[in-house]
């Protein structure tokens, strides 16, 4: 096989995130709803416009907490699987491994998913270096020794 066809590139990662974004908005939804709660309650009784800002800072700050802890054991549980990878990458038929495409540990892989978002936040460059690399890696590739290779486990 050649190492064009070997690696996953950009846009079957992107389409695989893309899925796996899908899947991972209705529990981040419901906890966000069952969290920020009492900021609408706030809203309903009235209270003042400052202590419902400070109410809602400290709930978006929480949320958002949860939404990445979510996301970052979504993502470490199927990696660190058999299949080695989400329902996704699962779903387009690539996978996550080591250099050699040997399975993650569990460790490895919540790294990778912490990486992730970490990537992200380069405002999506360290996800479009995948283009110009030849083993189409990505900044939390790099920084976590992985590759994501196509085909299924």
């Amino acid at each position: 096989m050649t190492e064009k066809n070997f690696y996953a590139g950009f846009w079957v990662r992107f389409f695989a995130g893309f899925l796996d974004t899908i899947f991972l908005i209705l529990p981040i939804a419901i906890c966000s709803l069952l969290l920020s709660a009492d900021s609408y309650e706030t809203i309903n009784i009235g209270k003042n416009w400052y202590s419902h800002t400070l109410t809602t800072t400290g709930d978006l700050r929480l949320v958002n907490l949860v939404g990445y802890a979510i996301s970052i054991a979504y993502i470490s549980y199927f990696l660190a699987s058999n299949k080695q990878a989400t329902i996704g990458k699962r779903m387009l038929g690539i996978y996550v491994g080591n250099r050699d495409g040997s399975k993650l540990t569990k460790g490895k892989a919540a790294m990778r998913a912490f990486a992730s978002m970490i990537t992200a936040a380069t405002l999506g460059l360290g996800f479009i270096i995948v283009i110009f690399t030849k083993e189409k890696i990505s900044l939390h590739d790099f920084l976590c020794g992985t590759r994501v290779f196509f085909g299924k486990k």
